[in-house]
Order: structure tokens, then sequence, then C-alpha cells
């Protein structure tokens, strides 16, 4: 997909030209429990493999900083091809019997549907209330795949938001433009009156703006770049869209 080069930055509208707000789903509304680390060795250690948590824990995010491919959200059996070879290097030598390994990931893969292994960041479910409550269209726009669906039912994330896009669903996904406008249309409005909130820059920010729509990094560290329109939590996108009383 081709996508404009550099790095946009969003457009700051008037806070009153704004009618809805999109957000990502993953370490932006929902995060693993206790970790993504904590989770992998305690269904290892069902299988009779005891990993120590901080080397998983490393052993994942160096895989995650280097993955490749945005195609693998696009269908079900795609997704969990790439997660499979994606947890084949974190926990592949834990596993040398192939056997194994196959049972241990059908587990680990099953267990990221239940709503056991996640919980909402705290702002999470206040501010979508409170957008909600001020009239906005709220929507959830994700690359996940369709276990995301069973995950925020199980939870309540459906009654909190209006719609739910899913990429593994749609056959599309972020930064692809096509997904955020697909949002606008569930919404009823245009890209100059929506904003998208995400903690991935490249998929979330830069595919909003992209898009045309307005886009904040959900930035919980303090460490985006310059240029970039970044709030610390959730709670500072009311702020952002709400317009303040004279």
């Amino acid at each position: 997909m081709e996508r404009k080069t550099g790095r946009p930055t969003a457009r700051v509208r008037p806070p009153s030209s704004y009618r809805a707000v999109f957000f990502d789903a993953g370490n932006t509304l929902l995060r693993a429990h206790p970790s993504v680390g904590h989770i992998y060795t305690r269904v290892a250690r069902k299988h009779g493999v005891r990993p120590r948590v901080k080397e998983v824990e490393a052993s994942f995010l160096e895989a995650w900083k280097t993955r490749h491919g945005v195609e693998y959200l696009k269908s079900d059996r795609a997704e969990k091809a790439w997660w499979q070879k994606m947890v084949q290097r974190v926990m592949g030598r834990h596993f040398p019997a192939a056997a194994k390994f196959h049972r241990y990931f059908e587990d680990l893969y099953g267990q990221f549907a239940h709503p056991a292994h996640w919980r909402y960041f705290d702002d999470a479910l206040p501010t979508l209330r409170a957008l909600r409550g001020q009239g906005f269209r709220v929507g959830v726009v994700s690359n996940w795949d369709t276990r995301l669906v069973t995950l925020a039912e199980r939870m309540g994330l459906t009654k909190e938001v209006e719609f739910l896009l899913v990429s593994s669903i749609e056959g599309m996904v972020k930064p692809d433009r096509r997904l955020f406008h697909k949002a606008l249309k569930h919404a009823d409005v245009r890209p100059h009156e929506a904003v998208h909130v995400g903690d991935s820059l490249h998929e979330d920010y830069h595919g909003a703006v992209n898009a045309g729509l307005a886009a904040l990094l959900l930035d919980r560290h303090d460490a985006a770049p310059a240029g970039i329109q970044a709030v610390r939590s959730l709670s500072e996108v009311l702020d952002f869209v709400v317009p303040k009383q004279k």
C-alpha cells in the first residue's frame, strides 16, 4: 500500500468541530495482564517448561521490535500463522519438539481470547463514557483478529462503543486509510470531524493523519517525537475534543 513519506503532523482544529473519536484497542484501551511474559510463562509451565518471566518478556519485546509485515492481520488464518512464527521466535528454544510446541502454541493462542488475561487501563472506561455523555460518536479501530470480538463481548467493551472495526474481519489493516474511512462511515462524520487515538506512531497516528483525520498518539511514557500531537493519558483526549467553557 502506498503511503505518504515523512512524519505528518495532525492538524489541530477548533475543538467544537469534532464529532467522533476512534480508539485503538491493544495497549490503548486494553493491556495484557499481568504481562505478555507472565502469560507465556504461565502457559509454558502447564506444558512442563519453566522459563523465567524476565527472560521471556525480554525475548518478546525484542521480537516485537523487529517484527515485519502488516499483512498478517487481514485474515484469522494469516494472523494465527504470523503469531505462531512470533511465538516460535520467543519460545522455540524451550520447545525443540515440534509436536510439543504446537500444543503449547494452541493453548497460548486460545488464552489471549480470555478476559482473565486482559485489563482495561484505568483511564479507558471513564474516557469512553465521558465522550459518549458529551454526545461524541465513539468506536474502536483495531489491528486484531476475531478473538477481539469475543474478548470485547466478555469484557463489556461492546456496550461502551458504537462499533468495533477489526482488521481481520474487514480485510484491511492500519495504516490503510480505507479502514479509517470505514470508521467515518459508521460514525456518519467527515474526516475533519474525527480524531483517532492510539499508541502506534505508524499504524494509528500516521495512518489517521494520512486518511484526513486528526490524531493523538497515546504516549504514556512521554517519548513522542517532536512535532507529534500526543497525550500521556486517555483523560487528556477530553481536553482536546471538548470545547472549553468560557
